[in-house]
């Protein structure tokens, strides 16, 4: 099943494995603006509690333990809250991606002009889930289960579409560098 659409591509590109998780939306009201995951609070993984004794009326080890407890929790809370959203149902999927679309190999069935919510996982700084909404632009049959569905990006603030470029463009320093290596 091939479907015509122009085909627009950035000069950045890059090919990869990603956790994706596609949902069609049903309005365009479900349709908000690109965005980061903020999490459980931002600065998750982090203690809110300073590493610096408060005074000296506490343990350093008993305080040392609040924190590494304080820092598991939040780890623990964090976990809760991204299975609540759904991130846990995220699958590895062959993609391309660039700044303004992404190429999905996946076994659902789409339709041209489908919208789209995109949840994918890039391996940025700290690993950061970004929430991207998209139109279906193009078609092809990758196999006889698997679907090559090119989804453009809509609705992406200039900070958001700077998180997707600076992976992109680190996964292509890395595929160079690799590649360099090998050689």
């Amino acid at each position: 099943m091939t479907t015509g659409a122009a085909e627009r591509q950035s000069s950045f590109r890059v090919d990869d494995i990603l956790p994706v998780i596609l949902k069609k939306l049903e309005s365009e009201e479900a349709c908000t603006k690109a965005r980061l995951y903020a999490g459980f609070y931002a600065g998750v993984g982090v203690s809110v509690l300073d590493e610096e004794l408060p005074d000296e009326s506490i343990n350093p080890k008993i305080w040392k333990k609040l924190i590494a407890i304080d820092t598991k929790l939040n780890l623990i809370l964090e976990k809760l809250v991204q299975h609540s959203e759904g991130f846990s149902q995220a699958e590895n999927r062959q993609v391309s991606v660039s700044d303004e679309d992404i190429r999905v190999i996946t076994p659902e069935v789409f339709s041209l002009n489908d919208l789209l919510e995109i949840k994918v996982l890039l391996p940025v700084n700290a690993p950061t889930w970004v929430i991207l909404y998209g139109r279906v632009m193009d078609i092809h049959a990758a196999s006889s289960r698997q679907n090559d569905v090119t989804i453009q990006f809509s609705e992406m603030d200039d900070d958001i579409r700077q998180v997707v470029g600076f992976y992109v463009m680190n996964r292509q320093r890395e595929i160079v560098r690799k590649l360099r290596s090998s050689n």
